[in-house]
C-alpha cells in the first residue's frame, strides 16, 4: 500500500529553499584547510560556523592518536559494549574524565545526544517529575518523555518559576532540574549557582549538559558548572568530545552508584556499539592537551570573542544576550536569514544557519562559533563582511 506523502507548511520552506538553490543546510565540505573549508558550492570559505571551539579536530597530536588507534584496534568495537566492552583507549578516557573532574563516576556514549537521553530517562521515572529550562537542548525533553515522569518547563533562566514548580512538586518521589549549561543558540549560560541553590533547598537533583562549554570554559576548562564554582553541586554532568575536545562522542560523569545504573539499564549504553577506537584515540589526546595547553587555548579563544563581540556590539549588531563564545547575530525573517547567509558564502565566510523551529519564529540569526585557532586578521576580516551584509540586507 502506497503512503501519500505531505509536506507542513514548514516542510514547504525548506523544500522552497532547495528548489530555489538556495539552502544554506548540508553543505558538503570537500576539504579543510587551516580554518577554511572548500564546498561543493565555494572555495575557500573562512569557517566561522563550527563549534570546534579550541581548534582541536586539525591538530597534529589528534590525527596521530587516531591512526594509532586503528592500527591497535581496528575500525570498530566489535559489539554492544555490555557484552564485548570496550576497548583499553575507552577504558582510559573514562578514568581520565573521573581524575579530571573530581567525579567518581563516568562513562562514554557513541555521541553528546545519546548522552543526555540516558541521563535524564534513566534518572527519573514515573513517581517523579523533571523541570526543564523552555531552550534545554532537544534530547534533554527526550529524555524526560522516555522516562515517564511529568515534564514540567520553565522560562528562560527563570529561577523564580523554577522555584514556583519545586514548591508545587513536593509530592514527586523525585524532583530533577535539567538545564543547558551554555545554550547553543543565544549564548549565554544558566544561573547555575542559583539552579543548585534551590535544588539543595528543595531536595532536589540537577542535571546540566555541557555540551557547548567542557573544555571551553571554567578555570579548570570543565564547563559552566566549574565557571560557577558548583561542579560538586550538580549531580549528573553530561557532555560531548564534538565541540570544543575536536573529536565526537558524549560522555556522563555522576556518583558511582548512578554510573553503574546507567552502565547496565540505558538502552543507549547497553545497546549501542562504542564510539570507533579512533575517536576513542582523538579524545584521549584532547584530553591530554587539555591538561598541557588548556590555559592558553582558553585565554585565545576569550581574546577572539571579545574582539568579534565588541566590535559587533560597536555596529549595532543584536547579539542577544550571549556572555560566550557563542555570538549569535539576530537577522530575523527566515527568508532574509538565508539570503543573508549564502550572501556571506559569496563572500567568503561560513557561519550556521539558524531558523524556525530552531529559533522562535522571525527571530533567523546566523551562529558565529568563534574559534581559539582563528587569527586577529580573520576575526576583523568577519566582523568587516558581516558590517557590509547589516548594509545590503538592513537588519
Amino acid at each position: 500500500m502506497a503512503i501519500k506523502a505531505s509536506t507542513s507548511a514548514l516542510q514547504d520552506t525548506y523544500l522552497r529553499w532547495e528548489r530555489e538553490q538556495r539552502s544554506p543546510y548540508f553543505p558538503v565540505i570537500e576539504d579543510n584547510h587551516g580554518n577554511a573549508v572548500r564546498t561543493d558550492r565555494h572555495e575557500d570559505l573562512l569557517m566561522f560556523g563550527s563549534c570546534d571551539y579550541l581548534g582541536l579536530s586539525q591538530e597534529p597530536a589528534l590525527k596521530a592518536a587516531a591512526i594509532d588507534a586503528i592500527e591497535r584496534f581496528g575500525t570498530n568495537t566489535y559489539a554492544a559494549q555490555l557484552t564485548c566492552g570496550h576497548t583499553r583507549i575507552h577504558h582510559d578516557v573514562e578514568a581520565r574524565l573521573r581524575e579530571q573532574t573530581g567525579r567518581p563516576g563516568a562513562l562514554l556514549f557513541p555521541s553528546g545526544m545519546l548522552a543526555s537521553i540516558a541521563a535524564v530517562s534513566v534518572l527519573a521515572g514515573s513517581e517523579d517529575v523533571v523541570i526543564c529550562d523552555r531552550l534545554a537542548h532537544v534530547c534533554l525533553f527526550m529524555g524526560g518523555q522516555l522516562s515517564g515522569a511529568q515534564i514540567r518547563t520553565f522560562p528562560h533562566n527563570s529561577t523564580r518559576r523554577l522555584e514556583a514548580i519545586l514548591k508545587e512538586s513536593g509530592d514527586k518521589r523525585r524532583r530533577v532540574i535539567v538545564v543547558d549549561g551554555l545554550y547553543s543558540a543565544d549564548g549565554d549560560y544558566a544561573p547555575l549557582d542559583e539552579i543548585t541553590a534551590l535544588a539543595e533547598a528543595y531536595d532536589a537533583m540537577v542535571v546540566v549538559d555541557e555540551a557547548h562549554s567542557f573544555g571551553a570554559v571554567g578555570p579548570n576548562g570543565l564547563g559552566a558548572a566549574d565557571l560557577y564554582g558548583v561542579l560538586d553541586k550538580v549531580d549528573v554532568v553530561v557532555g560531548t568530545m564534538s565541540k570544543a575536545l575536536g573529536s565526537i562522542g558524549g560522555f556522563i560523569v555522576t556518583g558511582e552508584a548512578f554510573e553503574r545504573e546507567l552502565r547496565y539499564m540505558a538502552p543507549s549504553y547497553t545497546s549501542s556499539r562504542g564510539a570507533a577506537p579512533a575517536v576513542a584515540g582523538a579524545t584521549w589526546a584532547a584530553l591530554n592537551l587539555l591538561e598541557t595547553d588548556g590555559p592558553r587555548l582558553r585565554a585565545r579563544l576569550a581574546a577572539n570573542t571579545g574582539l568579534v563581540t565588541e566590535a559587533l556590539l560597536a555596529a549595532d549588531f543584536d547579539l542577544l544576550q550571549t556572555r560566550s563564545h557563542i555570538v549569535p547575530v539576530v537577522v530575523g525573517d527566515e527568508d532574509r536569514t538565508v539570503d543573508v547567509v549564502n550572501w556571506l558564502m559569496d563572500n567568503g565566510i561560513m557561519v550556521a544557519t539558524f531558523t524556525y523551529p530552531h529559533v522562535p519564529m522571525g527571530s533567523g540569526r546566523l551562529r558565529i562559533g568563534v574559534s581559539s585557532r582563528h587569527t586577529a586578521e580573520e576575526c576583523e576580516f568577519l566582523v568587516e563582511t558581516l558590517v557590509k551584509a547589516k548594509r545590503t540586507f538592513g537588519f
